[in-house]
């Protein structure tokens, strides 16, 4: 689960895409092309942020046969961000369980199984997948 809190504190700029990126893959290193597929910006554009980000210490480099990039683990700002990532993804993931527990209650109130809980395609997944769909904009 993504949870994108960058761009809503931030806004959707590219070297904040980029830097969500980077924060959702912590201790991992990626090369340029891999970041702009990712973040759906020019490779070109990523460079340009790139060297921005590491001439400022918030990222650094890994030599290879293709050069990668990571977020530097022993800057306070490149935690700050992963911290709020991992924050972030806990809540969402909360607000998601709280939600399966009360369908599950209300089965359990109707008399229902477990067996007819997952077996209801009907009742249960769709519910389920609408809460789903739903839980960006509630827990905003």
């Amino acid at each position: 689960m993504t949870s994108y809190i960058l761009k809503e504190i931030f806004g959707d700029t590219k070297r904040v895409r980029i830097l969500e990126e980077l924060a959702e893959r912590w201790g991992e290193y990626l090369s340029v092309p891999e970041i702009a597929r990712m973040t759906d910006v020019t490779p070109r554009t990523v460079y340009t942020h790139i060297y921005q980000l590491e001439k400022i210490g918030i990222i650094n480099s890994r030599k290879g046969r293709a050069t990668k990039y990571g977020l530097n683990q022993e800057d306070q700002r490149a935690l700050a961000l992963a911290i709020l990532e991992d924050e972030e993804y806990l809540r969402k993931t909360k607000i998601s369980i709280e939600k399966s527990e009360e369908i599950e209650k209300k089965f359990i109130k109707e008399g229902k199984s477990y067996l007819e809980l997952f077996n209801s395609s009907t009742n249960f997944e769709t519910s389920f997948n609408n809460d789903y769909l739903n839980l960006e904009a509630e827990s905003k």
